[in-house]
């Protein structure tokens, strides 16, 4: 844990600078290295109370405020908030643990965003696959009349 806080420090990552998407991932992992994996906790497998309180008050009241005015209506990836890996694994891990900031409207707008997201994607990859399959067929037409 010291190591990863160490190395986002020196990439200043902190989440008291003002905030972009490289600052927001790094949070998520910090938060989920904390609060989810919990073989990195003290001897009990919990984190410190101390650690606890800030960074569930940094996520309640920066990061998800943050990703919800950033959602960008585009397929490039790079340009979304978060990583779709991310959201997964927050989406689950806040519907497990802290279901009050996951039945709140922010997250319930970013829910609804990624889900979206991912809708749009599958399309976008099944008219692909359309795309390639009429391709082949019709090369086989001109070739095997």
């Amino acid at each position: 844990m010291e190591r990863h806080t160490r190395a986002m420090r020196e990439r200043e990552e902190d989440t008291w600078r003002p905030l972009n998407r490289r600052r927001v991932v790094a949070f998520f992992e910090l938060f989920l290295r904390c609060m989810v994996w919990t073989e990195n906790g003290e001897r009990e497998g919990r984190p410190h109370p101390e650690i606890t309180e800030a960074l569930l008050r940094a996520l309640v009241n920066k990061i998800i405020p943050w990703v919800d005015q950033h959602r960008i209506w585009t397929h490039l990836e790079w340009r979304w908030p978060m990583t779709l890996g991310h959201f997964h694994e927050m989406d689950n891990e806040l519907e497990l643990y802290l279901p009050t900031v996951y039945a709140g409207h922010p997250w319930q707008r970013i829910k609804s965003y990624f889900g979206d997201m991912e809708r749009v994607r599958e399309e976008r990859r099944r008219a692909e696959r359309e795309r390639r399959q009429r391709l082949r067929d019709h090369v086989r037409r001109v070739l095997f009349p």
